[in-house]
């Protein structure tokens, strides 16, 4: 039985949403085989309740294009997450800016369940794009990427990844998100090919003459230093042993200025150089799953869906197949059968008009984590 949808206007008020996840998580069956860790370096699994998925996928828009199989995506990830993988599901369609965020607070407010929980799961489709962030410093261009509400109002990914990581009872549990969205830079550089800006840093790199080395020899200092820029909130769950580095080699945040300083001069009212350090892509014991990379289009088909939620509908369901035995699914087996799909088979494939430049195309689906330990579910 299909599971019921819940549209924006059901999402009236703050009340509307605490009733619905309620209601649904009230009704939430508990797992019929826990998954036990053989090892430390596996999740433990063994909770009452696999955990929560949160679906939302969005189809009528204010003036941009409809996505005309939001049904159908609905559809694939109800079954995904509900029928194959024992998740409780609560399901969202065309939703404002404003509701997606709501709906995702008191998604990540459902402290008893988390607690009860495995893991946590969401699943964002809509469209999207890089937009620029105003920025300081002359010259320097930072994009933000956005997921759009029904209302063409946005909200960055990074909002969203800091919203569910911040939520206390997830804490050192998997946490994954799944986004089916376009990545294309919004802006006046929107035509023209660029790495990420990351953010900077001023310093002042003395060169000496008679070493040519030494310009290497302070990237590789920076690059050990940029770790500690910043650690993420949820300790990390790498045990200190003999071949990590010494007490003494550890660097505490407050003091990064300083040594710098002292690794390269630094004067703070005269920079002549700026170093660039790149934000970690998320935090401890997330995945993060994109349908494209970044400044890229996203691709679907009418009646199907979009590539990557198929991909990993078709993922999921392989992967029961061939571990039948054990009805254990490894999460990065999943991860690797996606991206091995899409960029192989012609059934994704998007086929645009006659005379178009590249009628055929693809999207490579992306994915970073920071998972520390390796994501068994049993099933």
């Amino acid at each position: 039985m299909a599971l019921k949808v819940y549209t924006g206007k059901e999402v009236g008020s703050k009340k509307d949403v605490i009733d619905i996840f309620a209601s649904v998580l009230k009704t939430a069956s508990s797992k019929s085989k826990p998954t036990i860790p053989t090892d430390e370096n596996e999740y433990d699994c063994n909770k009452r309740y696999r955990g929560l998925a949160v679906v939302i996928s969005n189809e009528n828009f204010k003036t941009s294009t409809r996505r005309k199989y939001c049904d159908e995506e609905i559809k694939l990830m109800q079954e995904t997450f509900g029928k194959y993988l024992k998740f409780t599901v609560i399901t969202f369609k065309d939703l404002t800016a404003k509701q997606i965020n709501l709906v995702l607070e008191i998604a990540c407010n459902q402290t008893e369940f988390h607690q009860q929980s495995d893991c946590f799961a969401c699943v964002l489709a809509s469209h999207g794009n890089e937009k620029p962030r105003t920025m300081k410093t002359p010259g320097l261009r930072y994009r933000d990427h956005c997921i759009s509400g029904v209302d063409e109002d946005t909200m960055t990914t990074k909002s969203i990844i800091e919203t569910i990581t911040e939520t206390e009872a997830l804490q050192d549990k998997p946490k994954m998100l799944f986004i089916q969205a376009c990545r294309m830079k919004m802006d006046k550089t929107a035509n023209e090919s660029s790495i990420d800006q990351g953010h900077v840093l001023p310093v002042n790199i003395t060169v000496n003459e008679n070493n040519p080395n030494i310009i290497s020899d302070h990237a590789d200092k920076v690059n050990r230093l940029s770790n500690s820029l910043f650690p993420t909130k949820i300790k990390s769950c790498v045990s200190v042993t003999p071949g990590n580095l010494s007490q003494k080699e550890d660097i505490v945040e407050s003091k990064i200025l300083h040594t710098l300083g002292e690794m390269f001069g630094l004067i703070t009212d005269k920079p002549k150089d700026m170093i660039r350090v790149i934000y970690p892509p998320c935090t401890d014991d997330v995945l993060v799953v994109y349908s494209s990379a970044s400044e890229k289009e996203s691709y679907g088909r009418e009646d199907r869906g979009g590539w990557m939620l198929i991909s990993l509908h078709k993922a999921v369901k392989e992967q029961l197949r061939v571990q039948k035995e054990t009805n254990r699914i490894d999460i990065l087996d999943v991860l690797i059968f996606m991206t091995r799909q899409v960029s192989n088979s012609e059934t994704f494939q998007t086929n645009f008009p006659k005379g178009t430049v590249n009628p055929k195309r693809k999207a490579t689906i992306v994915f970073e984590h920071c998972l520390h330990k390796e994501l068994f579910i049993t099933v």
